[in-house]
């Protein structure tokens, strides 16, 4: 049996706001879906997310990051590790989402202003010295660690993803960036979940154990409570092939995920 790829790090961060009024959950998360020219996941949606980058170990973070005592959550990083993981899902979320969870003066970055904080970095800039050259404090006291799933060790390209959540700041507008992603939705829970099972929508199942986990709370505050509570250990789901169908199964405290992959379907939860 060959040896198992190398997971490359990768972070993710699952944005809540406040839900409109009426029946439901009373809080919805984003999604964006994945443009159509995407090789990986194409059409899928997923949070915003990605590879932790060399330059996400910042240079001297105490002069741009806010946050920095917060406790090690993840039993598999240090806290360089750590730190560079809750940058790469800032970083990631001002990127594909245009949302830049930094203060100044102790007030949110507006759309506008997160607008070009992303387009510096589409022309290159660096995320540490365009925060420093703006005068930015990246609020990393906003990320609360909550879970980290490892691909599948028989998977070619895998990756070790540590996910945080984070409230949308007030007033602030989302943004996809029209090249990664075609289209930003906003769901409770819940009907991220249905459409998922009706096939409205394309889920990972990653991040649909994620959102279950998620809808397992009644609100934002609880669900952030919790989060600062649990337990966070690596899942590292199982792939199997059987009469020509891929199961794959996700071990977590509340029971075992399962899921098949039907072709023109996608990923189906079974059990």
């Amino acid at each position: 049996m060959p040896e198992a790829a190398p997971p490359r790090r990768a972070a993710t961060i699952v944005v809540i706001r406040a839900a409109a009024p009426g029946p439901g959950s009373p809080f919805e998360v984003m999604l964006l879906r994945r443009s159509a020219a995407m090789t990986f996941m194409a059409g899928a949606h997923v949070f915003p997310g990605g590879s932790v980058d060399a330059a996400d170990a910042l240079v001297d973070a105490a002069a741009c990051c806010d946050g920095l005592d917060a406790p090690r959550r993840f039993p598999r990083l240090d806290a360089a590790g750590e730190l560079a993981c809750r940058v790469a899902a800032a970083r990631e979320l001002v990127e594909e989402a245009g949302v830049l969870l930094a203060r100044r003066h102790g007030s949110f970055a507006t759309s506008d202003e997160a607008e070009g904080v992303r387009g510096r970095l589409d022309d290159g800039g660096s995320f540490e010295q365009v925060l420093r050259d703006g005068g930015w404090r990246l609020a990393l006291d906003a990320l609360v660690p909550f879970a980290q799933i490892v691909t599948p060790r028989s998977e070619p390209r895998r990756f070790d993803t540590h996910f945080f959540l984070a409230e949308l700041p007030g007033g602030i507008e989302a943004r996809p960036t029209g090249t990664e992603s075609d289209e930003l939705i906003w769901a409770t829970p819940a009907r991220a979940l249905e459409g998922a099972s009706s096939g409205e929508v394309v889920l990972m199942p990653p991040t649909w154990a994620t959102l279950l986990q998620v809808d397992a709370f009644d609100s934002a505050a609880a669900l952030f409570a919790g989060a600062r509570r649990r337990s966070i250990e690596p899942l590292e789901p199982s792939l199997t092939t059987e009469a020509g169908t891929r199961y794959l199964s996700i071990p977590t405290a509340e029971g075992v995920l399962r899921f098949s992959f039907e072709e023109g379907r996608g990923w189906r939860t079974i059990g």
